[in-house]
């Protein structure tokens, strides 16, 4: 067997050496191709799903939500909630939430939306929607008169937004807006502040202050629709959830994955399109390998009957082969890997992608260089196996003689 890997060795780095070296270059060039789509794939698609988790947990729902687990209640005793929960180990912060269904008018133009009576100064804790503002501040706790708006909502003028058509379209800071809520009470507030989070969602919404909205709404008084909970990072968060729901029977608890299902199903697609780009990248390199490797053993067919002839054994041949297949994949991944640290994911930092929920950044973790790696070498072995054995199974003296 050590025999066998010496000679094996000994033949294919005469190969590399005095074989063709265009040849070598360019199955190297697209295995290096091949090797960064491999790499740029699952770096968007991660890239992806964390800005849009991110998203969704720092502008939406938060970590956690806490809802009473019978519909269309309310949590009672907050306040007391709300500290009970901040006093779990993990829990960074929690704030309550209340809303109401209402109709905003300007002018002639009116939409339907949800309007949420927070107290700013928790929001900020738990969300960072204080960061996105477009025109404008953002909500005080004695604010009375006054409403925060969503760009969705507001349009701000802005006619490339998704939903322009159906906002107030014209409205900015300062303007006064009429809120009728579905309790019948109707008020006009003064826009305070617009915000542009890039979650669609986030931005369909309204926020008015937790004095205002109980103004509105007096049964909201200590009471919450949702508490909405951040947690450090890399806390387990089932453990925190068996610990909130251990406060009171009545409540109903959700992970941010749970509560904002189109998440996870906008995450699982992602993961879908990864394997399929995935699959036609191993297609790809599978042929390049297999077509190279089959025009070199044809082109070599009595060069091969020769050297069995003189004694060297079929597994050597076949072994050589295979040791210059896998080594034009480490090469090939080594290059890529360099080009696609040191070049692509700088240049991109510098240039990010501009998707409807923010900026995309490539990210590329050890699994994924892994598994790219081991994508090429195994691609590459199996691709060279098949033709060699075939060439190796032809008598010796048809091999010689053609």
């Amino acid at each position: 067997m050590i025999r066998n890997l010496k000679v094996a060795s000994l033949l294919a780095f005469t190969s590399i050496i005095r074989g063709n070296a265009g040849v070598i270059l360019l199955t190297i060039l697209i295995l290096v191709l091949v090797a960064m789509n491999l790499l740029f794939v699952p770096s968007l698609l991660n890239g992806l799903v964390r800005s849009s988790d991110d998203k969704v947990k720092d502008t939406y729902v938060g970590d956690i939500v806490v809802e009473p687990a019978v519909e269309k209640e309310l949590l009672r005793d907050a306040g007391d909630l709300v500290s009970k929960i901040e006093s779990i180990d993990g829990v960074v912060a929690a704030t309550p939430r209340s809303n109401m269904g209402a109709e905003i008018e300007f002018e002639d133009e009116q939409v339907r939306c949800t309007v949420f009576g927070i107290s700013p100064e928790r929001e900020k804790n738990v969300f960072t929607i204080h960061e996105w503002l477009t025109e404008g501040s953002y909500l005080d706790s004695r604010d009375g008169d006054e409403i925060l708006l969503g760009i969705q909502l507001a349009g701000a003028e802005e006619p490339d937004l998704e939903f322009y058509p159906q906002s107030l379209q014209k409205v900015h800071v300062g303007d006064k807006v009429l809120v009728t809520y579905i309790n019948g009470i109707g008020k006009k507030y003064s826009v305070k502040g617009i915000f542009y989070t890039k979650h669609i969602s986030t931005d369909l919404q309204a926020f008015v202050s937790e004095r205002e909205f109980m103004s509105i709404n007096s049964m909201s008084r200590n009471r919450a629709n949702s508490i909405h909970v951040k947690l450090v990072d890399n806390i387990n968060v089932d453990s925190v959830i068996k610990k909130i729901s251990g406060i009171r029977d009545e409540l109903k608890v959700f992970s941010w994955e749970d509560y904002a299902g189109i998440v996870r199903s906008m995450t699982d697609s992602f993961n879908v399109i990864k394997a399929i780009l995935n699959v036609t990248n191993v297609l790809v390199a599978s042929f390049t390998v297999f077509i190279v490797t089959y025009i070199d053993v044809a082109s070599r067919k009595r060069q091969i009957g020769i050297q069995r002839a003189i004694g060297i054994t079929p597994s050597s041949i076949t072994l050589s082969y295979l040791i210059r297949a896998i080594f034009y994949a480490i090469t090939s991944f080594i290059l890529a890997s360099l080009i696609f640290v040191n070049i692509v994911i700088p240049l991109q930092i510098r240039h990010p992608f501009h998707f409807p929920f923010g900026e995309v950044y490539l990210l590329i973790g050890p699994s994924d260089m892994i598994q790219t790696a081991l994508i090429l070498l195994g691609v590459s072995f199996v691709s060279s196996l098949i033709p060699v054995r075939g060439v190796i199974r032809i008598k010796i003296l048809d091999a010689i003689w053609g």
